[in-house]
């Protein structure tokens, strides 16, 4: 019987770990994308563009605990988060080929129109990645069994990462680097977004899931305030804050180095969205190999100790950069995408596989499951730090005499190219750096979180 069930249970956590191709496909697209698309194509000035995008995120911010809660409270025969792993894949996916379709008209409109698709497109994103991120303290319930689980996602993610962030730029330089080719970008990238939803909907349905909170009889004011609530609560679990301030520099690193990276490559650089691509590409690779590499080194040393020195590593690549000069030998192009993308990925994983660590001590501290609340909040971080990279690049951009319009290969003055190096190097490198204290704080590890286990046995279900 278990030589039966094993290799079943595996296959249907890989199916759930797809989803991540999803999330990790359209989340780099746009970050890549999203700001590059309004400036060069639609015509918005880049300050207004990065403040869009953070308006957006803001909001998307704020719906994630809400989410959360919704989905800790959901009633339903199938759980209380696969229903919105369905739902949230094709709503996702519509809004981000809507966002990538979208005409380039004159004055206000055109910025309401932005506005609009991309509250569309975070909102549908909450609604699948808040009950998904919430699902792998069920799945795995072991220690050593989470970074397993979380390797298996960490896999799709950077699959997802490679086809949205190395795939993007080369289906729109097939298509000529204009409108035509972003529409294609969207609609196909949105299509195998929903795909890959739908396999971990399917996948994940013999997976274990949690019982629903029961939140009848409750009065609708409480109802609706108990996602703010709950999220005051889950930030006085201080593992949980630690991480989640790691991850919100982490994540601004990402963001600022994607939204930077079009015109790094078009204006400093001075190479095609081809280029992007398969220096995308190699830095995507990279960081798929380098997990076999990350996994054992983790198990030696510890989550805590790998994740700060992969921070070092990351900085020192991300602002190597800034010492980038014309007639530069091709073998430190890739280099770099070599590098920074095994540091990155690693980074990732040692997240990942922290995080239901500090959701179990949590549901240890209060006797009851709020893993989607924490995944809310988790999320919500994710959302910020997306909202803060576009919007100091385009700041930066916009004081520094960025032109925009709609066409991308307008001369930029010096002041702007300037601007764009240090968005691609030593910007992305103190966010690294500005991680490294949280973590050091951080102290839940696998004895602690045992010893958390047989107290709480002790006091009856409860820390204290």
């Amino acid at each position: 019987m278990t030589t039966t069930l094993a290799p079943r249970r595996t296959a249907n956590e890989i199916m759930w770990a797809a989803g991540s191709l999803a999330t990790g496909l359209l989340f780099n697209a746009m970050a890549l994308y999203s700001l590059f698309f309004m400036t060069s194509i639609l015509g918005i000035g880049a300050f207004t563009a990065g403040a869009l995008i953070f308006l957006a995120r803001i909001f998307d911010g704020i719906t994630d605990p809400a989410m959360g809660a919704i989905s800790d409270r959901t009633r339903h025969r199938l759980g209380p988060r696969r229903p919105y792993l369905a739902w949230g894949a094709v709503l996702m996916g519509a809004s981000f080929a809507l966002f990538f379709n979208l005409p380039a008209v004159e004055g206000s409109a055109v910025v309401a129109l932005a506005l609009v698709a991309l509250l569309l497109y975070s909102a549908s994103y909450t609604v699948f990645t808040v009950p998904y991120l919430a699902m792998p303290p069920d799945i795995a319930s072991t220690y050593d069994g989470r970074t397993r689980v979380m390797s298996f996602r960490v896999f799709f993610l950077m699959v997802g990462v490679l086809t949205g962030s190395a795939g993007a730029p080369v289906i729109v330089g097939a298509m000529g680097g204009g409108p035509e080719g972003f529409r294609v970008l969207g609609v196909g990238l949105g299509l195998v977004a929903v795909t890959m939803g739908l396999v971990a909907f399917f996948g994940s349905r013999p997976l274990p899931f949690p019982k629903a909170l029961d939140s009848r009889g409750e009065p609708l004011g409480k109802l609706v305030l108990s996602p703010f609530v709950d999220m005051l609560a889950v930030l006085r679990n201080q593992p949980f804050l630690q991480l989640t301030l790691v991850k919100l520099c982490q994540l601004a690193v990402l963001a600022v180095a994607l939204a930077c990276t079009p015109y790094f490559f078009t204006y400093v650089l001075e190479r095609s969205p081809a280029d992007i691509g398969i220096y995308l590409a190699v830095f995507g690779l990279s960081g798929i190999a380098s997990l076999a590499l990350w996994r054992p080194i983790i198990a030696k040393y510890g989550k805590k100790q790998t994740y700060m020195a992969l921070l070092v590593l990351y900085a020192a690549g991300m602002g190597s950069w800034l010492f980038w000069q014309p007639g530069e030998a091709e073998v430190f192009f890739y280099a770099r995408a070599v590098f920074i993308g095994m540091a990155s990925t690693g980074t990732v994983l040692c997240a990942l596989a922290l995080l239901p660590d500090t959701m179990e001590y949590d549901r240890l501290s209060c006797g009851r499951s709020r893993d989607g609340i924490m995944s809310g909040v988790f999320t919500l971080v994710e959302k910020l730090a997306g909202a803060i990279g576009p919007l100091v690049i385009g700041a930066m951009l916009g004081a520094m005499g960025l032109v925009t319009g709609q066409d991308p290969d307008i001369v930029q003055p010096e002041g702007a190219l300037f601007a764009v190096k240090l968005g691609m190097s030593v910007v992305p490198a103190v966010f690294c750096l500005a991680a490294i204290p949280f973590l050091m704080a951080y102290r839940l590890d696998e004895k602690g979180l045992e010893d958390a286990r047989l107290r709480a046995q002790t006091a009856g279900g409860t820390l204290g």
